[in-house]
């Protein structure tokens, strides 16, 4: 009996073998490698969709202001492109003067915005109207801005306004914006203004 009891016992000897550990851990380290990458690629296509998104809704957000009023120059006062208003060649910012369909003087550019004597040192895009003191309705001059917040995380590296070449009237420009974010990079958009009023475009 005793016997018998000792030969089953030896026979059944079934179990996970070294060699078979082996394989299920590196099965199991393919399996994670390829989660991580998964993981990975999954973030980094999260953060670019977003970032997209972002950049197209602060561009066409500065665009709608921008451009409307440029378009509506008077043959007054054609508009004025000052290339490199800042004299820094490491920083990319235009100008653009005219007079806009109300009557008002407007330039538009970007720069640092103070707060309170403080500034972050970003740029942002700012709409100055000159001072009015003539008329029935008299201001001094005032410096028009979105809310930094509006920028969602982004500041302006490029502003340029340009003539966008031959093939278009001298009434038109091209109003290149780029945009910066430390979390989602550059954003880049072209716009091209057809001001209706005036006959050309000056450009400095």
């Amino acid at each position: 009996m005793t016997m018998k009891l000792s030969r089953q016992l030896n026979r059944d000897n079934r179990g996970a073998t070294l060699v078979e550990l082996v394989v299920t851990f590196a099965l199991l380290a393919l399996f994670m490698v390829s989660a991580t990458f998964i993981i990975v690629y999954t973030t980094q296509l999260y953060y670019n969709t977003k970032g997209e998104t972002n950049g197209l809704e602060v561009s066409n957000m500065i665009a709608e202001r921008v451009i409307g009023q440029i378009e509506g120059a008077k043959p007054s006062n054609p508009p004025v492109v000052t290339e490199d208003v800042n004299g820094d060649s490491s920083v990319d910012i235009d100008s653009i003067y005219f007079t806009d369909a109300t009557g008002s003087k407007v330039t538009v550019t970007a720069k640092a915005q103070e707060t309170g004597g403080a500034t972050d040192g970003k740029k942002y895009i700012c709409v100055r109207y000159d001072e009015v003191g003539e008329g029935p309705v008299k201001y001094d001059a005032v410096d028009w801005r979105f809310d930094s917040n509006a920028y969602m995380g982004y500041e302006v590296k490029a502003l340029n306004f340009e003539n966008p070449g031959p093939e278009y009237p001298e009434n038109v420009l091209k109003m290149t914006l780029t945009l910066y974010s430390d979390k989602y990079g550059e954003y880049t958009t072209e716009y091209y203004i057809k001001c209706a009023n005036v006959s050309s475009i000056i450009y400095n």
